[in-house]
């Protein structure tokens, strides 16, 4: 099976006792190096049990049926992400969950990791959602 074929399979037990009672956030850029990475810190420092990977094909960590079926709540850093990971698993046993789950901020991709002020774009814009 190949690489593009396994983001599809729901292959791990996601939803176990270790893994704590802690809401579940998953970062998502493009590349899952900066911006998703810098979400992905900052919310597990407020006591969030988070992850982080990328939409784009090129991602260090592709987003995944597994890390869809993880997170309780799925937070694309731009619309452009959200676009690419639902043309990514349209039709798929996993698209609706990404659709109901999915949260979409408004952060253009021109910061390093942990900038302060990427910091506070993430701040503001989810403090406007119910997380």
């Amino acid at each position: 099976m190949t690489k593009t074929e396994q983001i599809f399979q729901l292959t791990a037990p996601y939803n176990n006792p270790y893994q704590g009672t802690d809401k579940r956030l998953l970062f998502v850029c493009s590349a899952g190096l900066l911006r998703s990475p810098t979400g992905a810190s900052l919310y597990n420092k407020k006591g969030y049990n988070t992850r982080s990977c990328g939409s784009s094909s090129y991602a260090l960590i592709p987003l995944s049926a597994n890390l869809i079926a993880w997170a309780d709540h799925i937070i694309f850093v731009n619309g452009d992400n959200a676009h690419e990971a639902a043309r990514t698993f349209h039709k798929t046993g996993s698209e609706e969950d990404l659709i109901r789950k999915q949260i979409v901020l408004n952060i253009p991709d021109n910061f390093d990791y942990n900038n302060p002020e990427l910091q506070q774009h993430f701040e503001q814009q989810l403090d406007a959602h119910s997380i």
